[in-house]
């Protein structure tokens, strides 16, 4: 397929940042469209001068969402939200949105649409606001454009994550690291480089329409494994607390008040359940793509919680 230029919906967030470099990287021509322009400003340094734009756009409006499309061969949709707030709705979002984008990318002759959905997606039956509105969203994509490609991530790691550094930052504070429940719960975290990778592989493979993979790094963990990793990254010894998943549903409950809540409701479902690649499920592999170990990447951006910092010459226990 003759595609030279790319936009990308949600450029300017963890795993979107991440696509527009690894599209930069293979020489596309990368447009980011976001609501709020002065979040995506890093992205211009992913490539050369020039290869980066950015523009303007707001799903809930559909003429801004057409314009952004315009004049691209592919549309990659990466936005998203993590907790619900004022008009930023799970269905405004996720639901509306990729139907208005997946609607402007047909409407234009878009020749592929890749959707970042996440493992979970596939959960009908799910009771969880966000995880149905994950489903809702894939269905109005495929509705919309029938050949698109949906990558489902699981955690995604990298320097700027939520899931390793708010734990660090927790480890580095309290007396104890809390986990939801027993901590058993799995999940297969995956580097934000390879998601990146993955967006820019099903581009340059026609046979990738149509089809759903699941992405996951090489290793499987259960929550309370994750801590542990953490503590030994800072280098810390605190003890691993299990807490009832009841009582940190009311603190999510409570913590969704603040600008930026720490956790959610929504969230302490998800940290009770399993999050990992389905058996069977086509995955970076299939791609060509050897996933990332945490512990190679983990070390360059958690030192900072360490006793004395990043510039403490004491090694991770």
């Amino acid at each position: 397929m003759n595609i030279k230029q790319v936009t990308v919906f949600g450029g300017s967030g963890f795993v979107g940042r991440s696509i527009v470099r690894a599209l930069a990287q293979e020489g596309y021509l990368v447009r980011v469209a976001c609501r709020r322009l002065e979040l995506a400003e890093r992205c211009k340094t992913a490539g050369d001068v020039g290869q980066v734009t950015l523009m303007r756009a707001n799903l809930r409006m559909p003429q801004s969402v057409a314009a952004a499309v315009a004049g691209s061969q592919a549309v990659i949709n990466a936005a998203g939200i993590p907790f619900q707030r004022g008009r930023q709705r799970y269905q405004a979002v996720h639901v509306d949105g990729a139907r208005t984008i997946a609607e402007a990318a047909r409407a234009a002759g878009v020749l592929r649409l890749v959707h970042v959905s996440g493992i979970g997606a596939d959960g009908r039956g799910s009771k969880n606001p966000y995880i149905r509105s994950k489903v809702d969203a894939e269905d109005a994509i495929i509705a919309g454009f029938e050949s698109a490609t949906i990558l489902r991530p699981s955690v995604v790691f990298g320097p700027d994550d939520v899931m390793f550094n708010r734990m660090a930052k927790i480890a580095a504070q309290a007396p104890f690291v809390p986990v939801v429940g027993n901590g058993h719960a799995k999940v297969q975290p995956v580097f934000a480089g390879d998601v990146g990778a993955a967006a820019v592989a099903v581009l340059a493979r026609p046979d990738t329409a149509k089809s759903v993979f699941e992405l996951g790094g090489p290793k499987v963990y259960t929550y309370r494994e994750i801590a542990a990793l953490v503590l030994r990254e800072i280098a810390r010894d605190k003890p691993i607390i299990g807490v009832p998943a009841g009582l940190m549903k009311i603190a999510g409950w409570f913590a969704e008040f603040l600008p930026v809540p720490p956790l959610t409701h929504d969230q302490v479902d998800l940290l009770t359940s399993d999050n990992v690649v389905r058996g069977g499920a086509k995955t970076l592999a299939d791609l060509g793509i050897v996933p990332t170990a945490a512990e190679v990447i983990l070390p360059t951006y958690l030192d900072r919680f360490r006793v004395g910092g990043r510039y403490n010459q004491h090694a991770p226990a």
